[in-house]
């Protein structure tokens, strides 16, 4: 975590946008006042990264009118970029998806980017545990739901407020009552608990549906019909579900390290059966692995299964789980990118492998419990064996959510991962790159 607080420290908010371009995936941008196109949106829009922006939406005109028109070109031309007005929305968070996060005062404007007292924080896309990122994209879910999307009838009003604003015509009743704006009465305080009731709701509610979708998928991919030839029809329907959106995400969205699923949401989001039956067809005309598709169902898979079964699980040691961690997609990109200094690795500018990586996080995951002294073993034989297995979905909120069952290092993905190897039939795999995939397929799923 760094402390962002300009000339005071020497820490400026321009400094991660020139550092930042190469692995943001997306820009989420929830900045009450815009003035100063350059600071972000142009850096966006230059280096061709999506990005959702998220205005405060009052008789001020707090996001100016150039900065409107641009945005409104913009997304006439591509749906990378969108953007909308919120009444009562006075955040400042932007998220460089990949990288990092910063939360703090600074608006987008140049004086506070550059000549004013801002305080804020930045935290590296490692820091950020699955409750602070489920918090932020409930902040963004919240920021949606509320939102006026920018249309050339708001626009429009935003420029005749503008000029009323110049010609000291103060009066904003013709502002709120004009239609193409989307009024609401802000938050409403509950007690925390009942926070935490939604929270956990809307992840149960999210994970089901998911998981349904990715049953039928399994259900139609493993049919004779969409099955490839080079894939076994004994394999597992959840594995071969997986396997066959890990191919398509590597060949038609991942573009020069660049993922395009928000780009291919828009396209897709109203014709996710077309497009689904699309991938299936392309799938099932392939005469080889695209991607290395076939070790995983025909190595990885069984020696998962394997090792994560109830009984393994009971001499589960740190040999035998940095031989699962190699083998967990979400637990070797999380090695790739989490600081040497997370992993217990010496920050002194030595180049590590990724096998140094991947050695060191399994051996401090492996090495954490949970707050009441719960190991790796016990957590996972939990979540997959202890209970109704229909509950599953229930104690995997507990290991991500519950200090009790949660062990550090271990998140939404990697845990949803590891349950679909252990349980492919029942569960299919899910991880962010899955997540990814059936967006590109306009299916509404959270990316977390």
């Amino acid at each position: 975590m760094d402390l962002v607080l300009g000339k005071i420290n020497g820490n400026y908010l321009r400094f991660y946008t020139d550092n930042f371009s190469e692995n943001t995936e997306e820009v989420l941008a929830a900045v009450a006042y815009a003035t100063d196109e350059e600071l972000l949106f142009n850096w966006c829009f230059d280096r061709s990264i999506p990005l959702k922006f998220y205005g405060r939406l009052d008789d001020d005109v707090a996001v100016t009118v150039p900065i409107l028109e641009k945005f409104l070109r913009k997304s006439s031309s591509s749906s990378a970029y969108t953007c909308k007005l919120v009444q009562h929305h006075h955040a400042k968070v932007i998220w460089w998806r990949g990288v990092g996060v910063y939360i703090g005062s600074a608006n987008l404007t140049n004086s506070a980017w550059i000549k004013n007292i801002e305080a804020g924080c930045f935290f590296s896309e490692d820091e950020l545990d699955d409750k602070i990122v489920m918090e932020l994209l409930d902040l963004f879910k919240v920021l949606e739901e509320n939102s006026t999307p920018l249309t050339e009838e708001l626009l429009k009003l935003m420029k005749d407020r503008s000029n009323q604003i110049r010609e000291n015509s103060p009066s904003s009743e013709k502002f709120w009552n004009n239609p193409s704006i989307k009024k609401w009465p802000g938050l409403i305080t509950v007690q925390s608990h009942d926070a935490n009731t939604i929270s956990r709701q809307n992840f149960l509610e999210e994970w089901y549906s998911t998981l349904q979708t990715l049953r039928d998928i399994g259900l139609r991919v493993s049919d004779k019909k969409w099955r490839p030839s080079w894939v076994d029809d004994q394999a597992a329907t959840g594995a071969q579900a997986d396997q066959f959106l890990h191919a398509h995400y590597y060949n038609h969205v991942l573009v020069s390290k660049r993922s395009t699923h928000n780009e291919l949401y828009e396209k897709n989001k109203n014709r996710n059966e077309e497009a689904l039956s699309d991938a299936l067809e392309w799938w099932r005309d392939t005469t080889e692995a695209p991607t290395g598709e076939d070790v995983t169902l025909n190595e990885k898979v069984p020696y998962l299964r394997a090792a994560l079964s109830e009984r393994s699980l009971t001499s589960l040691d740190s040999a035998k789980f940095y031989e699962i961690c190699k083998r967990v997609n979400a637990i070797w990109e999380y090695s790739r990118r989490v600081s040497n200094k997370t992993v217990g690795l010496p920050d002194n500018g030595s180049s590590y492998t990724m096998e140094d990586k991947l050695k060191a996080l399994s051996r401090k995951i492996w090495n954490e419990n949970t707050s009441d002294g719960k190991a790796v073993a016990s957590v996972l034989n939990f979540i997959l064996y202890e209970g109704n297995r229909d509950q599953l979905p229930e104690r995997l909120w507990q290991s991500i959510f519950d200090p009790k069952w949660k062990i550090p290092g271990l998140g939404i993905s990697s845990l949803g991962e590891i349950v679909g190897w252990a349980l492919p039939d029942t569960f299919p795999p899910r991880n962010g790159r899955t997540s990814k995939a059936l967006k590109s397929l306009g299916f509404p799923v959270t990316v977390h």
